[in-house]
């Protein structure tokens, strides 16, 4: 629990209000009438949730940006194109992409940018990116373990 910096009761939601220019901590009464930016539950309910949340599995998120490219990208999207029927020249005027690059990409001499990438896996309807290895995942800790300049150092060594 928290106390009001207006009137020091006692609170489980502080509301940040701003008191003539100044943002205070404030209880939902002294809040009434203010202009309230957000609102925050007390460290004592959100370190329940949090530890209700260290207990289930943590799942680690990755974005589309961090995903790696499959190896074989090339031949799936060639695959994939002649699957359709689709001649290169068809495929590019309905990505709006050019013919020249998409010969490259699938001759595996260029490598397609990430927004390439989505166009091609949403028309073609393929699979082009993959979580990425193990090993070149970051150590990443659960959220009740202390990360130290250590931990820092020897993920950027690797």
């Amino acid at each position: 629990m928290e106390e009001c910096e207006l009137c020091g009761r006692k609170t489980d939601v502080v509301y940040i209000a701003e008191v003539e220019g100044v943002e205070f901590r404030l209880c939902a009464s002294c809040a009434k009438g203010k202009k309230v930016l957000r609102t925050e539950k007390t460290e004592e309910k959100a370190s329940k949730n949090f530890k209700k949340a260290a207990v289930r599995p943590q799942e680690v998120k990755i974005s589309r940006e961090d995903m790696e490219l499959v190896d074989n990208y090339s031949a799936i999207i060639k695959h994939a194109r002649e699957e359709m029927k689709l001649p290169i020249p068809v495929l590019a005027e309905m990505i709006s992409e050019k013919e020249h690059l998409l010969m490259k990409i699938e001759e595996g001499k260029a490598v397609p940018p990430l927004k390439l990438i989505d166009k091609l896996e949403k028309t073609l309807r393929i699979k082009l990116l993959k979580p990425p290895e193990k090993s070149e995942r970051l150590n990443i800790k659960s959220p009740n373990e202390d990360i130290t300049i250590g931990d820092i150092a020897s993920d950027k060594l690797k």
